[in-house]
């Protein structure tokens, strides 16, 4: 009987490139997935920290103020654009007065259509 010798193989298979092939590009899918989520969450990162630096600055003025009585003057709803981005910010001042206590509520809104939930930012203002 006569013996049966393979020769040994040179190359790779045609199987073997289109596996390795579909493992590459479901890989690479995925990193461009992940790629186009982590900058998307940036970007809304980066929309709620420009927010929030808004309502800080706003309420910073606010406690600022010298004159306790017209500091009434200061609430309202404004346009604010930061880097060509528009916020929609309101201003709320509520007084809270008894015979012992005098004091105001300021609390800051910032939104924006892309936004899912507004920045607030609320501080407590003594007279003095």
């Amino acid at each position: 009987m006569r013996a049966f010798h393979r020769r040994p193989r040179r190359g790779i298979s045609i199987l073997e490139v289109v596996v390795a092939l579909s493992i590459l590009s479901t890989s690479l899918l995925g990193m461009a997935e992940y790629g186009r989520r982590f900058a998307k969450s940036n970007q809304k990162a980066g929309l709620q920290n420009t927010a929030l630096d808004i309502a800080t600055e706003r309420l910073e003025r606010i406690k600022s103020e010298r004159n306790y009585t017209t500091m009434d003057t200061l609430a309202g709803s404004h346009t604010v654009t930061v880097n060509g981005v528009s916020f929609s910010r309101q201003t709320l001042i509520v007084r809270t007065q008894t015979s012992q206590l005098d004091y105001k509520t300021v609390t800051v809104l910032v939104t924006r259509a892309t936004m899912t939930a507004p920045i607030r930012k609320t501080s407590a203002v003594a007279r003095f």
